[in-house]
Order: structure tokens, then C-alpha cells, then sequence
């Protein structure tokens, strides 16, 4: 092995170390309890604050559509809550971890876009930045307990696609403001989703082996 190779490897066993390390951290109980306490009150002030007129102005059976980010952190409770019970659900975890990733990257690459084009860094949207930045973080989490099949893997797949159509192909998505293009997050988005996709059934067809 030459150097190079040994320097990435060891990178490479650093990252994981940490990686098991912040899971440790969050799977310890008062840790646990004050993240689902966080999401909570996180989700409901999305719900009302952030997509409350939104909701108001949409059908109710097109309402589990529209708030994505306050959704999945208030799903997050109910994994995490089965993993510490030791009733984890594989199928829950892997759709709840996609949500959490899926949506957390597209509000901080919503906000670096915004940042580039306004350079209004304001209190807000830098909040928000962090706050689904450990969106992402939730997800990382969750994927560490996926077992994936095809049945969870297609239905996942579907869901996320169907997500994606509602809000670009029906206009359910959130308000973007005239300087971030709405092609930008719409691609951005379907290539999120087909990113998941592709590691999905990658996933599922190692495990059918």
C-alpha cells in the first residue's frame, strides 16, 4: 500500500470512527430526549410559521405534500423512539432517512444559492441553514439502521417520485422568491431523489445476494 493509499485509508477509518461515535452519542437517552423535544418544537413552528398560510390555501388531501421539512422532522420522533425501545422498523427508518437528507440539503443549497445572488446573510435564513443541516445529520443516523429489500426499496423509490411531481408538476412546492431559479431547486431535487433511488436498489440487490 503507498502512502497516498495508507492517508485515505486512514481518513477513511477516522470519518467512520467518528461517525459510530455521534451515534453512540445520540442513541444515549437524555441526548435522544432533548433531540425529539428539538423536533417537536422545531416541526410545529414549521407547521404554523413557515407553512401555515400555505396549508390554509391547499386542499387537506394534498396537505401531506406541502410541509416537507417540519414533516420529517416530526417523523424522525417515531424511528428514533423505536430504536431506543430496541423495535426499530427498517422500512420506517429507510423512508424517514430520505426525507430528513432529501429536504435538509435542498433548504441549505436553497439558502447558498439565495446568499450568492443577495449576500442577505440575515438571522433567519442562517437558522434555518443549521437547523436542517442536523436534518441531514438525522438522516445519516437513521441509515445506519436500514436493511433494504426491494418491496421497501420501490416503495420508497415511488413515494419520493410522487413527491417530486406534486411539487413541481402540480405547483405544490414552497414559495421561492425571483432570486432563486425554481429550475435550479426542481432539478436539484429530482437528482437527490434519483441519487436515493439508484443506492436503494443497489442496497437491495446486495442484500438478495
Amino acid at each position: 500500500m503507498s502512502e497516498m493509499e495508507a492517508t485515505g485509508e486512514r481518513r477513511r477509518t477516522g470519518t467512520l470512527r467518528i461517525y459510530w461515535r455521534m451515534r453512540d452519542l445520540v442513541l444515549c437517552r437524555p441526548v435522544a430526549i432533548f433531540i425529539i423535544l428539538c423536533n417537536l418544537a422545531g416541526s410545529l413552528w414549521g407547521f404554523i410559521s413557515w407553512y401555515g398560510r400555505t396549508l390554509l390555501q391547499t386542499p387537506w388531501y394534498m396537505w401531506v405534500f406541502v410541509p416537507d421539512c417540519p414533516l420529517y422532522a416530526l417523523l424522525f420522533v417515531i424511528p428514533l423512539t423505536l430504536i431506543l425501545l430496541r423495535r426499530s422498523r427498517p422500512w420506517i427508518n429507510a423512508l424517514v432517512a430520505v426525507g430528513l437528507i432529501k429536504y435538509g440539503i435542498w433548504t441549505v443549497f436553497y439558502w447558498v444559492v439565495y446568499w450568492s445572488r443577495t449576500a442577505d446573510f440575515n438571522f433567519m435564513s442562517v437558522a434555518m441553514t443549521l437547523t436542517h443541516a442536523g436534518m441531514i445529520l438525522e438522516g445519516l443516523f437513521l441509515l445506519s439502521f436500514l436493511r433494504m429489500d426491494w418491496p421497501t426499496a420501490l416503495t420508497v423509490s415511488g413515494w419520493f417520485l410522487l413527491n417530486d411531481w406534486v411539487d413541481y408538476g402540480l405547483d405544490y412546492h414552497p414559495s421561492i422568491p425571483w432570486q432563486v431559479p425554481l429550475t435550479w431547486m426542481q432539478w436539484h431535487t429530482v437528482a437527490v431523489t434519483t441519487v436515493f433511488i439508484i443506492v436503494y436498489a443497489v442496497m437491495a440487490s446486495r442484500r438478495r445476494t
